[in-house]
């Protein structure tokens, strides 16, 4: 999830540098003066302007980048006392590897982060993906297979970040960028080799064309993602889980379109930004995840009769939850903002009174 509206601007270009172009999200940067052996960097964040080309060629400054709302690539950190790092651990890496290989990421570029040994995995691939379900989705797969994401461990980016109801939400965690000083490609026994900002995106274009995301799994390991994740309490996870319960399964038997369409529409409306990240979902938005959600779900071709009218069957459906008394999930200007309100409690009202208006 990201906190701010996607821009269309994100960086200064200055000619076509295919190795700088690999990292075009360059808002709230961060930078530091090249530290003396041993010390570590001074990071600061530069939120003013974006980063341009013309500034990370100059040198003068360590640079690195975040992620905006959606990203052509991901990256794992692991720092050289780390249990996974190949001096510890030789086959740790791998295990790393195989536990995302469901979602179709099956290989990295790997490099050294800095002078101080620790290795950053970039793993690349073709389409554009939503930064915070990739961050979900890649913690998710490596926290089942047993390894901890911490600090001086294994770190994720993009990060996964709560969905916050009050206050400012935070920015997706920097990276430096790679070829920095101290920073070299590493071969298969993850030696240093001689390094060129061609050779990185030469590696880079293989295992993009190597690294095919699979979409529906990454849906699929969303939803099955722990609610850890997501800042929201006791009573709205239960609703969520039972929403899953029954939209999930999708059609068994002819005559449940409207009763699927209803708790497709609860889930969509009060809590898609909970889910997927993002902003709440409105209009046009709206009814086209329902009706995505809607034909994609087991049965929809046997059993819904009202294929041919479905859109229409959706739009009534938000304009009838729109003029509820429903409110998305951490929205404090909803209807209802007296104490003895809450979004809960009006889950718990309204769960009835909208399956019946249609």
């Amino acid at each position: 999830m990201t906190a701010f509206a996607p821009r269309k601007f994100q960086y200064i270009q200055e000619g076509d540098n295919a190795f700088l172009a690999l990292f075009p999200h360059r808002f709230d940067y961060i930078y530091a003066h090249h530290a003396n052996p041993g010390d570590t960097p001074d990071w600061l964040t530069e939120s003013r302007h974006p980063l341009s080309d013309r500034l990370i060629q100059q040198g003068g400054y360590l640079y690195g980048v975040r992620f905006g709302s959606e990203t052509q690539y991901a990256l794992l950190d692991i720092d050289l006392n780390s249990r996974y790092h190949p001096n510890q651990d030789p086959h740790a890496i791998g295990r790393i590897i195989d536990a995302l290989e469901p979602l179709g990421l099956v290989t990295s570029v790997n490099c050294t982060s800095s002078y101080s040994g620790g290795l950053h995995l970039y793993l690349p691939f073709s389409d554009h993906q939503s930064s915070w379900k990739l961050a979900i989705a890649l913690s998710c797969l490596l926290e089942n297979a047993g390894f901890k994401l911490l600090p001086g461990q294994l770190e994720v980016f993009p990060n996964p970040k709560p969905y916050i109801v009050e206050g400012a939400p935070s920015l997706f965690n920097a990276h430096r960028l790679p070829l920095q000083a101290g920073s070299y490609l590493l071969n298969s026994a993850f030696e240093t080799i001689r390094s060129s900002p061609e050779q990185f995106v030469e590696q880079w274009h293989w295992a993009q064309r190597k690294n095919c995301l699979d979409e529906k799994i990454l849906r699929r390991i969303i939803q099955q993602a722990k609610r850890r994740c997501f800042r929201i309490s006791g009573k709205a996870d239960k609703f969520i889980n039972d929403l899953n319960t029954e939209i999930e399964p999708g059609w068994t038997d002819f005559g449940q379109t409207n009763y699927l369409l209803g708790r497709i529409t609860m889930r969509e409306y009060i809590f898609h930004h909970i889910l997927e990240g993002g902003t709440p979902l409105e209009g046009e938005k709206l009814v086209e995840e329902i009706v995505n959600t809607a034909q994609a779900l087991p049965g929809y071709d046997q059993y819904c009769r009202h294929r041919y009218e479905l859109d229409h069957r959706v739009e009534e459906w938000v304009r009838c939850i729109e003029k509820s008394h429903y409110f998305r999930y951490g929205d404090t200007k909803g209807r209802f903002k007296s104490k003895l309100y809450s979004p809960e409690l009006e889950i718990g009202l309204l769960e009835c009174s909208l399956l019946g208006t249609v």
